[in-house]
């Protein structure tokens, strides 16, 4: 589930669930939640590290949970997201393997993205008929441009490490065998420098990032809640979990 270890100020933060490809449930979004709150309010963390047990970061919002309970999972997704887009300390991400979907979007607002090799990266929205939510189209678009955000969206198309750099979305790309010191070297040196400053920093390179997320939410929440009761969307959820293709029909 999420392991949690507060060492010399930094929160490690750990998805394990290795069984199910380290898929969110909503229990782990609570969670997650709850940490974050947490952590905001302790002087003893400085800076909180997200990384996952396994060779797969994560496969996402649970979706079989998302097919049962859909208005459970998307309060605490909403939860989630927004004590982590006001958290007000550093967040540094390390990504082994695949990361995709609600874990790919985590990242947008992870201050520091260290990614292995072999890590790759999807927001598979519209292959699910859906749109996005948590500001993430706008962040992609802001980030790498629109002819490359469109093609990866609309296609729902994967993102390679260096693909992902290119386009802004993650820090840096890593060989696999050394991501781990990379990063530990990375949150050690954010541990030690004054909290105030880095908490204030962090505060003035978001407020951009932030503005285009708030400018854009109307439409956003408008359009995924029309998508999330369509028959398209049905077919799809129902499609994934019984391993088929999904057809679409027409609109009559």
């Amino acid at each position: 589930m999420i392991e949690t270890k507060l060492l010399y100020g930094i929160l490690h933060v750990t998805l394990s669930r290795a069984e199910r490809r380290n898929a969110i449930s909503r229990e782990m979004f609570d969670t997650l939640a709850d940490t974050l709150l947490a952590a905001a309010e302790d002087p003893k963390t400085r800076v909180v590290l997200l990384k996952a047990a396994g060779s797969v970061f994560s496969a996402g919002a649970d979706l079989q949970e998302v097919l049962s309970d859909e208005a459970g999972m998307a309060a605490a997704e909403d939860r989630f997201f927004r004590a982590l887009r006001e958290f007000p300390k550093p967040v540094i991400a390390e990504v082994n393997g695949a990361c995709v979907g609600a874990a790919f979007i985590t990242l947008l607002y992870c201050d520091l993205v260290y990614a292995g090799t072999h890590a790759l990266f999807s927001l598979p929205a519209v292959a699910l008929a859906r749109t996005p939510k948590f500001g993430a189209a706008a962040v992609i678009e802001a980030a790498a441009g629109y002819p490359k955000a469109a093609e990866k969206l609309l296609l729902s198309e994967p993102i390679s490490a260096d693909e992902a750099e290119a386009m802004r979305l993650i820090t840096r790309v890593v060989e696999d065998e050394h991501l781990e010191s990379v990063v530990a070297a990375k949150t050690a040196r954010l541990a030690v420098l004054p909290p105030g400053a880095v908490s204030g920093m962090k505060r003035l390179l978001g407020a951009a990032r932030a503005d285009a997320a708030e400018r854009f939410a109307g439409l956003e929440t408008e359009l995924h809640a029309r998508q999330a009761v369509s028959p398209e969307a049905a077919e799809a959820l129902r499609a994934f979990l019984e391993g088929r293709k999904p057809v679409f029909q027409p609109e009559e």
